[in-house]
Parts: structure tokens; sequence; C-alpha cells
């Protein structure tokens, strides 16, 4: 007769506090979105939906959404097509100056980002690209980058490079070595980089900050300067938004891990069956 463990008990109960510690802080935003008042204030005064109406009916509001979300997508795509490409080449290779490049390929996760985006900042300048979407997510793709080569990595630690070696010598090339042998391991590690990559780009303000423009003025840069100077219910809204989107983009992971492994342990039973 098995017995349980009482420390398999005491872990959820110890860890409760910190969960609840760490996520009401950020759904306090949702009623304050919904607050009847002009000005955010907890508790909310009275539940309205005035707020939201007025978030994505102000131009200013829903043209700083939809910088985010265009330099997001910028960032994802780079970020996923150079962070992959890295960990791919990286696999299984022993070369003079590997761990230099790994250095390189990490170091925008330990520069601070300050220094980040001045750099950023004078290499646009210099080329006149300032004032646009497309240096702000050029220079998001490089901080979001790190995190879809983190990831992919980890996915590439079960594959046996000698596979690829025979897939190789058996005639395959390269786009079916890829399909066939590095796709189906790596893709989780590119669904959870690329939620990452998203993730990092949406939140980024000071690099932001610094390449904004009339133009282009992303959403937590318009909520760093609603918030000293016009402190309304809207930016509750935005956050709300935000946590929103991590919200789906976690549930989705979750869906995607549950769908994989169940995938997977059908695959004996689907090969037992056949046999």
């Amino acid at each position: 007769m098995k017995t349980t463990n009482p420390q398999h008990r005491l872990i959820p109960l110890l860890s409760l506090p910190v969960f609840l510690f760490l996520v009401i802080p950020t759904l306090i935003v949702v009623p304050v979105a919904l607050n009847d008042s002009r000005y955010i204030t907890f508790p909310p005064e009275g539940l309205s939906f005035a707020a939201v109406a007025g978030f994505f009916a102000d131009a200013a509001w829903t043209s700083a959404l939809g910088a985010s979300l265009q330099s997001a997508g910028i960032a994802v795509v780079i970020g996923v097509v150079v962070g992959s490409t890295a960990a791919i080449a990286l696999h299984g290779r022993t070369f003079p100056g590997k761990s230099a490049v790994m250095g390189l390929i990490l170091a925008p996760m330990i520069v601070p980002t300050v220094v980040l985006a001045l750099a950023f900042y004078q290499f646009f300048i210099s080329v006149g690209m300032v004032g646009s979407i497309i240096p702000i997510g050029l220079a998001h793709a490089v901080i979001a980058t790190p995190y879809v080569y983190l990831t992919t990595r980890a996915s590439l630690a079960g594959l046996n490079p000698a596979l690829v070696r025979s897939a190789q010598s058996l005639g395959a090339g390269t786009l079916s070595v890829f399909r066939h042998v590095y796709l189906p391991v790596i893709l989780p590690g590119l669904v959870s980089g690329a939620l990452f990559a998203f993730s990092v780009s949406i939140d980024e303000t000071v690099m932001s900050l610094f390449m904004q423009s009339p133009s282009a003025t992303t959403l937590p840069v318009k909520m760093f300067t609603d918030i000293q100077f016009n402190l309304t219910p809207k930016i509750a809204v935005s956050s709300a938004l935000l946590v929103t989107v991590a919200t789906i983009g976690l549930l989705l992971q979750v869906m995607f891990v549950l769908k994989r492994r169940s995938t997977s342990r059908m695959m004996p039973l689907a090969v037992s069956a056949q046999t």
C-alpha cells in the first residue's frame, strides 16, 4: 500500500500564497479598468464599460496598440528565425570560439536595456530610420532572439546528432532534414520562444521610448506618458489588455503541450495495433 509523502501536500500549500501574491496585484487592473470614475481609483466607485469604449474610440490609444502589435510581429518573426537557426547551427557541434558565439547570442539578456536603447538610437539615427515601427521592431527582435534560442536549444537537448547525420547520409537535403528531423523536435521550443518574444516585445518600454515618434508610439510608452500627465482608467484598460493577451498566450502554450503529450502517449498504442 502506497503512503502519501507529507511533503507532497506541503508544497502546494506553501506555493498557494506565493501564487496569490503574484497574481492578485495583476488582476486588480481588471476592476480598475471597469471603474465608473474619470480617474483611476481603487476600490472602484462603480462598474462601467465606458473606459473600455473610450479606449477603443480614442485614436491615440488604438494607434499605440497597433504599433505595439506591429513591432511585436516583427520581433517574433525575426527572433524565431534567427534564434532557431542559431540553436540548430550550434547543436552537436564543437569548434573554437563556440562559447564566445553563445555569449554573443545571449548578450542582450545581460546588457542593461538602457545601454542597448542608446546604442540602437544612435545607430538608427545614423541611417535615418528613427521615427517608424521598423526600427522599434528590429530592436525588440534583438532582445527577443535569446529567448527563442534558449527554448529551441532546450528542445534540441533530446535529439541525437547521429540522426541528422544518418538522414544526410541517406540523401536527405537541408530542407528535408529540417522538416523531418529538426522541426518535430523543436516545435514546442519554437512555440514557447515565439510567446516569450511576443511578451518581451509588447512589454518593452525603454527602447520604444528612445525611438518613439508621433506616428510610432507603442502602448507601454503611451501608458508611461499618460501616467505622468493624464491619469485616466484608459491606462488600466491597456494594462488589462496586456494581461489578457499574456494569459491567452499562456493558455495556448499549455494546451499545445498537453495535446503534444497526449499524441506522444497514443503513438505506442498505434504502433502496437499495427504490429
